[in-house]
């Protein structure tokens, strides 16, 4: 009987010795597959965020080219709007400019600068004065709609000059 007895215990514990073993094996084969699986998740998420960078880097290039191109074209209407106005701004005093054009609506100063607006029905001239220098003299003026687009047409710029000229 003690021979049964342990026979049976070598047998229960070469067959739990086994399922051991064969357990061990699929854990282990669990294991490398998801080493493997997240390996490629984290290979898909680099390549993912080295696409969206290049995309990034795109877009900003993209955005300082229209940035340039839109300066240029600013510095164009400037340009022509200087060249149509009927009253010379450039170089006046607030008390010259004060007046051609009537009590300014708008003076606010940033920084070094001072920032006169006169308004009228259909457009703002925006008169800038450089605060470091010892008489203020205007430096540079843009002339725009209501709406803060800068006025290009010839007809429209005079317009503005002869409103704000009434008020």
């Amino acid at each position: 009987m003690r021979a049964i007895y342990i026979l049976s215990v070598l047998l229960v514990m070469t067959l739990n010795g086994c399922a051991t073993v064969e357990i061990a094996k699929e854990v282990t084969k669990a294991g490398d597959s998801i080493k493997t699986t997240i390996q490629k998740v984290i290979q898909n998420q680099n390549d993912l965020e080295k696409t969206e960078d290049v995309i990034k880097t795109e877009d900003v290039a993209k955005e300082k080219e229209e940035i340039i191109v839109a300066k240029k074209k600013e510095e164009a209407v400037i340009k022509k709007q200087k060249e149509t106005a009927v009253i010379k701004i450039q170089g006046k005093t607030l008390n010259q400019l004060t007046q051609n054009f009537g009590k300014s609506d708008f003076i606010r100063e940033d920084g070094n600068t001072r920032t006169v607006r006169f308004n009228s029905s259909s457009c703002r001239l925006f008169v800038y004065f450089n605060l470091e220098v010892k008489k203020l003299k205007a430096e540079y003026y843009e002339i725009r709609n209501t709406k803060g687009e800068l006025i290009d047409e010839k007809e429209k710029i005079n317009k503005c000059f002869k409103e704000i000229q009434k008020t």
